[in-house]
């Protein structure tokens, strides 16, 4: 018991480091800067802007729709192979895009991407994670996501001294010194070779399936952990979690925390159309993504500490001070930057929140196949969230509406998140009695 303990223990930590492989790597030098690329793309082909960014519109409705397939094909095979498959074929496609000349060619790219990522984006390290942590798996989860920002850097070509986190500046610098299409090919070789080996070499399908035990299994746990970590056998079956209302709330919560991060590319525009100009808002990309990082952390560890409920209260609450006080800063760039390192918490919470509710919610038996239409959920609301603020700015000539609206999303979350884990454990908590 006890060498199945420790080797347990072991291995779900290695666990998090193939995560980092197939999840926090792709995403965060290939996905999240993809922006770099649009400007030279732009200026080689004569494209519009919206027609050399529609890939990114499809790839999440694209995603959305092969969630629960996903989430079905990692209960039934084994997670590490697929996800070496589809590490392979995301990294391959990135790399074939640096010679792509036609739109058609960057829309299929587009679809492939949706695909791959319909399995490595939101969904499996939540899963895998789940399986091997009995506890510490807020932290577990926050260190993939931290991750995944340290690389990624801004979304956005702003201004390079601005650029603080890895992928970016040295994409960028690729860009000035090679063309975008090297930059692009020799950034997606490293992308498939790391994330390839690392899946191979760490990913494990659960510790049942070894013969060992999760990460804190036999430990004396808090009532705050244990209502967070429910037992690897305990849990909805997928028709409770389909037929409560639980479910859909879960999903509601997760698609505000995304739609409010996602709030946050347009911050840039806002500085640089009002009294703060350019410059704050270009700073302003930089604190949220270090604040970020720290509290990603700091939310994963309170997950473990006092529970879900309170920390997704915490995220959402930050959040909507964080905004509130980026829209009353007015020519106070302190107060601006105050509100950017406040909103961090509740743009932290968007990789954090949502995994941890969904397993204190339902459990943890059918967690792949449940949590599958949260990440659908993800997935949609990404595609419209940019749709939304693009129309409300182009309707008012204003950005007020949209401070308005993430505020109000923000604080709505606030109410949700314990609302959802009462009505969703009601779902089989009693009627497993």
């Amino acid at each position: 018991m006890g060498t199945a303990r420790t080797k347990g223990a072991v291995w779900a930590w290695l666990v998090v480091i193939g995560c980092i492989g197939f999840y926090s790597i792709p995403t965060g030098i290939i996905g999240n800067t993809s922006g770099i690329f649009v400007a030279p793309v732009m200026d080689q082909f004569g494209w519009t802007q919206t027609d050399t960014t529609m890939y990114r519109t499809i790839q999440p409705l694209v995603a959305a729709g092969g969630g629960p397939i996903a989430g079905k094909l990692m209960e039934k095979y084994n997670p590490r192979w697929i996800l070496a498959a589809v590490s392979a074929a995301f990294g391959l496609a990135s790399w074939a895009s640096a010679y792509a000349t036609e739109l058609w060619q960057w829309n299929l790219y587009g679809v492939v991407y949706g695909v791959t990522s319909a399995f490595y984006m939101y969904l499996a390290a939540p899963v895998l994670i789940n399986a091997w942590f009995k506890k510490s798996a807020g932290l577990a989860i926050s260190i993939t996501a931290a991750t995944l920002s340290i690389l990624a850097g801004g979304c956005r070509p702003l201004r390079q001294e601005h650029m603080t986190a890895v992928a970016s500046p040295i994409g960028q610098e690729l860009i000035n010194q090679f063309g975008w299409q090297t930059a692009r090919a020799a950034l997606s070789i490293v992308t498939t070779v790391l994330s390839v080996v690392l899946t191979v070499a760490f990913v494990r399908k659960s510790p049942t399936v070894m013969g060992l035990l999760p990460f804190g299994a036999g430990e004396q746990d808090d009532a705050a952990n244990q209502s967070a970590a429910p037992e690897p056998d305990e849990g909805a079956t997928v028709a409770q979690a389909i037929k409560s209302p639980g479910l859909y709330l879960l999903i509601l919560v997760a698609c505000i925390f995304v739609m409010c991060a996602a709030f946050f590319q347009q911050i840039p525009a806002f500085a640089a159309h009002g009294a703060l100009g350019a410059s704050a808002g270009a700073m302003a990309v930089s604190i949220v993504m270090v604040g970020g990082v720290v509290f990603k952390l700091v939310l994963g560890a309170l997950n473990d500490k006092i529970g879900v409920k309170y920390t997704g209260i915490i995220a959402a609450s930050c959040g909507a001070i964080g905004i509130l006080l980026a829209y009353i800063a007015g020519e106070n760039v302190a107060l601006f930057y105050a509100g950017m390192v406040v909103f961090g918490g509740g743009y932290a919470g968007l990789t954090v929140i949502a995994p941890m509710l969904a397993r204190a919610a339902f459990g943890s038996l059918n967690y792949s196949q449940i949590y599958s239409w949260v990440s659908t959920g993800i997935f949609i609301a990404t595609a419209i969230s940019f749709l939304v603020y693009g129309m409300i700015y182009d309707t008012t000539g204003s950005f007020d509406l949209c401070f308005i609206l993430v505020i109000g999303m923000y604080a709505l979350a606030v109410v949700l998140v314990p609302v959802t884990l009462a009505v969703s454990q009601k779902a089989w908590k009693r009627s497993g009695k």
